[in-house]
């Protein structure tokens, strides 16, 4: 038996591991997200615009996760939407006239947004919307414009 350690190549540092259930050691693998990620969750009640997420700088933004959960109410909608100010597209548009809308969802790809741009729950109407998304933020110099973001999916 030769005892060994995986290092990483770039900085020489010892890879994570752990002892499992039964004692053996476990090489530890993660994601970005699982590591670095936080949550938000904003609640609206009346007609109107909350920032979700709000912009910081020229950094973009990695979805993990969302919820939205409403009430069921004639007439109204609620909308999640990336936006700049100038360029906005959506994620989720929700009529609530017939039924609520409950969806939870763990993105396995790579939900990520443009430069300096936000996440905001609108809603149309007197509906109760809570929101609530795991994220991380990504450096202006790695992250894409809204042209070439745009061109890419």
């Amino acid at each position: 038996m030769i005892k060994t350690s995986l290092i990483a190549g770039r900085n020489s540092k010892e890879l994570h591991s752990y002892d499992g259930y039964d004692g053996e050691p476990v090489l530890v693998t993660t994601t970005h997200g699982a590591q670095h990620g936080s949550f938000v969750a904003v609640t609206r009640s009346t007609q109107g615009t909350t920032a979700a997420i709000a912009a910081q700088g020229d950094d973009a933004i990695v979805l993990t996760d969302l919820i939205l959960t409403t009430d069921k109410v004639q007439s109204t909608t609620a909308t999640v939407i990336i936006t700049d100010g100038s360029n906005s597209e959506t994620l989720i548009a929700a009529d609530l006239t017939d039924a609520p809308c409950n969806i939870a969802l763990s993105f396995a790809g790579h939900w990520q947004t443009w430069r300096a741009c936000r996440i905001d729950l609108v809603t149309v109407g007197a509906v109760t919307a809570t929101l609530a998304l795991g994220y991380f933020r990504i450096p202006w110099d790695v992250a894409d414009t809204y042209g070439v973001w745009d061109a890419k999916r």
